[in-house]
This record gives structure tokens, sequence and C-alpha cells, in this order.
């Protein structure tokens, strides 16, 4: 459970992480950009306050203010917040009191001047400023209040934009570190199996390696006394027991075969790797299942591919392969193959049962059989030889009924 739920957590950390770092900039440069905004209003202001005080209440040239600074409102008022001269409007009335500020009026006729984000347009501050305009003697007779215009949200706009794409970047900076988190869980899991399957595999090549060296000399003591009481009694015996002798020596060679088996998944198996001609190999194993299983119809479609392989170690694999085919009640079996790139790709297919669904995730380890008598060795030394050669050894699709396997097998250059 704390696995699966780490790349969520990593990913919601990173998205917190992010997300604080985007709000942390966005403050400071919301900040920044207040500060440039009111410098910008609070020099057009004092600019505009020093040209009317030589030019009276002028509204050409309150327009001429408006429109050298881009802002959305420029008028002159008393300190009766009678309006002297309005760039948008006309002269001579009171002041709207939800346009101006009184108390910042006065502070412009007590020569005070000042900025600040007054009122909201949507979602957007809008900045106005009071500039005191100084008669000939130098005392303020007016107050200039402008009003920022689009060039003054234009910028605020751009940066409300700019924090909602760092918003989206930080969410799929997210995104992706937990895709990432999961890869990488996913990465652990499959290391921690794979360590796991190879000890595994290890405690028990060393457990098959002593059995095979246990079991050899006794099967060979026994092997040797069945084939002597069979030389030297073997017309005196009846049938029956003819019959119990050969029974005898079949499970010795069973046996034998299983301790070799043993001995290969202890040991790498040498491979002496030479040109070989792939239908030919096809064709042997396809003979010794004949004389095994006469019962069993074996359909070879093998063009002559030269591989790189071991002969003898190849149609090991492919006797396996038909081997469990018939031992799994299969009636026939195609054989094809053909180039896959700088690989031959062989297929055995069955009409038997199937592989089972409980062994199939396990289907290439040691002792993993789905038959009762079965050692499980087959498949496990049948893909190491494979992988060996530098191919590989695979469950392919069957469609059913049946089971199929792939091998590939590098070919021979050239």
């Amino acid at each position: 459970m704390g696995r699966a739920l780490a790349p969520l957590l990593a990913g919601l950390l990173g998205l917190a992480g992010a997300l604080g770092a985007t709000l942390a900039l966005h403050r400071a440069a919301s900040a920044a950009l207040d500060r440039v905004l009111e410098e910008r209003l609070a020099g057009a202001g004092a600019t505009a306050a020093e040209l009317l005080g030589r030019a009276g209440a002028d509204p050409a040239a309150l327009r001429a203010v408006m429109a050298a600074n881009g802002l959305e409102g420029a008028y002159l008022v008393d300190r009766d917040l009678r309006v002297l001269a309005d760039a948008t409007g006309a002269a001579g009335g009171r002041a709207d009191l939800l346009r101006a500020d009184p108390a910042r009026v006065a502070r412009a006729l007590r020569g005070e001047p000042s900025v600040a984000f007054a009122y909201a347009v949507g979602d957007l501050p809008v900045a106005t400023g009071y500039f005191p305009v100084r008669g000939p003697d130098g005392a303020p007779v007016a107050a200039l209040a402008l009003e920022a215009g689009q060039g003054f949200a234009a910028a605020r706009a751009g940066l409300r934009r700019a924090l909602w794409t760092g918003v989206a970047l930080s969410a799929l900076a997210a995104l992706a570190l937990a895709l990432g988190a999961a890869g990488f869980a996913r990465a652990e899991r499959r290391s921690a199996r794979a360590a796991a399957r190879a000890a595994r595999g290890e405690a028990l090549a060393t457990m098959a390696a002593m059995v095979a060296h246990e079991i050899r000399n006794p099967l060979g003591v026994i092997r040797g006394a069945a084939e002597l009481v069979r030389a030297r009694s073997g017309a005196a015996l009846a049938p029956r027991d003819q019959e119990a002798l050969a029974d005898v020596l079949g499970e010795v060679e069973r046996l034998r075969r299983l301790t070799e088996d043993f001995l290969d998944l202890a040991r790498d198996p040498a491979i002496a790797a030479e040109p070989a001609d792939l239908a030919e190999l096809a064709a042997e194993a396809a003979r010794a299942l004949g004389r095994a299983h006469p019962s069993v119809e074996v359909a070879l479609s093998v063009p002559p591919l030269r591989v790189r392989a071991d002969a003898a170690r190849v149609r090991q694999v492919l006797a396996n392969l038909l081997e469990n085919a018939a031992l799994a009640g299969a009636r026939r079996v195609a054989v094809t193959a053909g180039p896959a790139g700088p690989m031959a790709r062989l297929e055995v297919r069955d009409d038997g049962p199937g592989v089972d669904a409980a062994v199939r995730a396990r289907l290439f380890e040691p002792f993993a059989s789905g038959r009762a008598r079965g050692a499980g060795l087959g498949l496990a030394i049948s893909r190491r030889i494979a992988e060996r050669h530098g191919g590989a050894l695979e469950l392919a699709d069957p469609g059913p009924p049946g089971a199929a396997f792939a091998l590939t097998l590098p070919l021979e250059p050239g």
C-alpha cells in the first residue's frame, strides 16, 4: 500500500512545492510591478501638474497629458470638489464622489501628492494619483486627478496570465514527477522480483547439483545390475518379468535424464556455436518424438535457415518443447519458422489443453509445471540455453486451443 501511494505523495509534494514557489514569485513580481506603476503615475502627475500650473485649467492640455501617458481620465478640482477642467467631460459641476477621493484631494491641496490603487475594474485594481497644481506664488490652487488606463492594467493582466501559466506548468511538473516516481517504483519492484528470483534460482541450482550428485552413483549401480540380470537370465525370464525389467531400466533412464537436467540447472551448459540448419534440427526432434509418441502428428514448415547455434543444445530445446506438447495431451503439433530481422523465429504450436493460468506467470522458473508428474525443469533449462545463444524462448499467443512457444536464435551472418 505504501509503495502504491508513494508516486501520489511525490506528485502532491511536487505540486505543493511548485505552487508555493510560483505564488511567492507572483507576489514578489506583483509588488515590484505596483511600485513601477506607482512611480510611472507619480512621474506623469508631477510633470502634468507643473505644465498645468503654467497653462491653467485647459481641457486640451489635460487631454494631451492623458494621451501621452495612456491614462483613463484626467481632471482638475478645487477645494470645494468643483471640477475646473475635465479631459473627458464638462467642467463646472461637482466631482463624482464615487470617482474622486475628498481626503486625497485635500492632501494634494496641502501640497502632498499621493498615488494608490483606489478601486478595481473587474478583478484588476486601478491606480489613481492626486497632485498639487501650484499658482504663480507657489501655493497649491487646484488638485490634478489622474486615473490609470489600459496601459497600466495590461501589465497586471499579463502578470496574472503569467501566474496561471506558472500554475499550469507546476501541475504538469507535478504530474511528470508522479509519473517518474511511479516508473521508478515499478522498476524497483521489478528489480526486487528479479533479485528474489535470482536468489531462489541460485539456491535451487545448488540443491539440484547436490541431489544429482547423490543420485547418479546409485542409479549407475541399479542400471548395471538390471542390465546384468537381463544379459544373464533374459531368455529364462517370463514375458511379464521381462516387461518389469524393461520398466525398471526405463525408469532408470528417466531418472538419469532428470539428474542431467539437475546438473544443467546447476551449471550453465557449455555452448559451442557454429553454423547449423534449423530445418534439420527440427526434423531430427520430430523424428525422435515420433519414436516415443507415434500417435502425435508433427507438421513441419521450416525453411532451410542457417543459424549460429550449438546443434545439440538447440535439438534439446526443440525435443523438450515437442515432448511437453505430447505429454500435455496434444494430438497434433505444428512447427513453423522464418527470418525476423537478424534472428530466426521458430514457433511450436499444439492442440492440447494449453498452459494453466495458475503457472503461466512462472512457467519458465525451475520446478514450475502444470503436470502432476512434471519436474518443471525442461522449460527453465531451455530458456537458459536460448538466452546463452543470444536468443529467447517465450510463451506466444496460441489462439485457442493449445499452447504455443516461440524460440528465437541468431541467424548465421551472410
